[in-house]
């Protein structure tokens, strides 16, 4: 499974509060996920994201620390 350093600039699939974002995957700060759709420019919080993985992959979920977990 792909770290989340190496998603940037693929196309992702991100949950957040139960709803599912799909677009390129831009930046990922402390605080924010920034994906740029093809109608406009999301910044979801990163409290906020229960689970990322590339476009047709599986499920990589994020650890409650704040802290992206290593997949392994």
């Amino acid at each position: 499974m792909p770290d989340i350093q190496s998603m940037i600039g693929k196309e992702v699939e991100v949950i957040a509060n139960g709803m599912t974002y799909r677009g390129i995957l831009v930046e990922v700060s402390d605080t924010e996920v920034h994906l740029k759709s093809s109608m406009q420019w999301m910044s979801l919080p990163v409290s906020s994201v229960s689970e990322m993985k590339l476009k047709g992959s599986e499920t990589r979920s994020l650890e409650r620390s704040g802290d992206w977990g290593t997949g392994e």
